[in-house]
């Protein structure tokens, strides 16, 4: 009997440390979580690209923007291809990010092609889009 109370003992011991160890983690506060299709101003200000070119700060933070896999096509080599928006303006080629600074940028957000159709129409080519936003909508 004794050995049974102390294999009881000793599991509520192991409950009480792993319930304060939880406990110690909730408090330290929840994190804030990025959003995959969003960068910040917070991020567009690292010390780390803030000498970059917008293409290269965005290929940095979020190297999943450039990952093209949709419609391609021989009539419309462009099909599928990543365009850019500056402040939800007219759809312009993906090497327009070179000339912009992330320094000027509040925002940078990635449309997938679905949503990309929805705002741009026919013009989006069945590809994802990247705004970049100069100042909040």
């Amino acid at each position: 009997m004794s050995a049974t109370r102390r294999y009881f003992v000793a599991l509520l011991l192991l409950a009480a440390s792993c319930a304060r160890s939880s406990a110690a983690t909730a408090d330290a506060g929840p994190r804030a979580a990025k959003d995959p299709n969003v960068i910040s101003v917070e991020e567009l200000r690292d010390p780390v690209v803030v000498g970059m070119d917008a293409m290269r700060a965005i290929r940095f933070l979020r190297p999943a923007f450039f990952r093209t896999s949709g419609p391609q096509s021989l009539s419309n080599p462009a099909a599928g291809a990543t365009q850019i928006s500056h402040d939800f303006g007219p759809l312009m080629p993906l090497g327009q990010l070179s000339s912009a600074s992330p320094i000027s940028l509040v925002e940078v957000r990635y449309l997938t092609a679905n949503e990309a159709q929805a705002r741009f129409g026919m013009n989006a080519n069945g590809g994802p889009v990247i705004v970049l936003l100069s100042s909040k909508p």
